[in-house]
């Protein structure tokens, strides 16, 4: 399942568990990540400012990933 957005909105990934996690992007567009280790209670955005489809997963558990796309 993929999150649908459109270009301008703001992403915000807030980490509820009691264990670390980050957001690491693949592919284009090159987009800034996360800190490497978002502690319990941490956040992180970004604002999507082109049209596309956007793929992330954390590096500390690489298992965890996740899709944006992102319409015009």
């Amino acid at each position: 399942m993929a999150a649908h957005v459109t270009v301008g909105q703001t992403v915000i990934w807030t980490n509820y568990d009691t264990v670390p996690h980050n957001v690491v992007f693949v592919g284009a567009p090159k987009l800034t990540p996360s800190p490497p280790r978002m502690g319990t209670g941490a956040r992180f955005s970004i604002r999507l400012t082109q049209a596309g489809t956007v793929h992330y997963y954390c590096t500390i558990h690489p298992w965890m990933t996740g899709t944006i796309v992102v319409s015009p």
